[in-house]
């Protein structure tokens, strides 16, 4: 009896440690980002990259556009994907704030659609906002906070 109690523990143990292990990795993928990170990069379910405003005015080109007389100045969208070490992407999903910021969207873009004209704004309130010249102000993301490459 004793043999078989010991089997029986030793078999819970080693559930628990592959049940830890599986399970770690979905924490570390949806795990929610630093209060200062105002954008996170995700490729697949992989984080590979957390930006906080001070790191995105350091290490990413601004951009400047003028659209309608307005201008939108911040890091180039290209610039942030080089940076966050994202190569050969095809698509991509912007997720934010409609333009009243009371709808969660995403925002589905291509990227032969994307150049140096799309920019991540950076607004009065500290966030970012997803606006190019050839994109129509209606689907420009507010707030934005996460783009997911596919």
């Amino acid at each position: 009896m004793p043999d078989r109690l010991l089997s029986c523990i030793g078999l819970l143990g080693l559930v628990g440690v592959i049940v830890a292990g599986c399970s770690s990795g979905d924490e570390s993928a949806e795990a929610p980002p630093a209060e200062d990170v105002v954008l996170r990069i995700v490729v697949g379910d992989e984080i590979v990259r957390d930006w906080t405003l001070a790191e995105l005015e350091q290490e990413v080109p601004t951009a400047e556009i003028t659209v309608d007389g307005d201008i939108e100045s911040g890091p180039s969208l290209l610039g942030v994907v080089a940076a966050s070490g994202v190569d050969d992407w095809r698509s991509a999903e912007v997720l934010g704030m409609s333009e009243g910021r009371v709808v969660a969207v995403a925002l589905e873009i291509d990227a032969s659609e994307v150049d140096d004209t799309w920019v991540l704004d950076v607004t009065n309130r500290g966030t970012l906002k997803l606006a190019a010249i050839d994109l129509p102000r209606q689907q420009w993301v507010r707030d934005v906070a996460e783009i997911r490459f596919s």
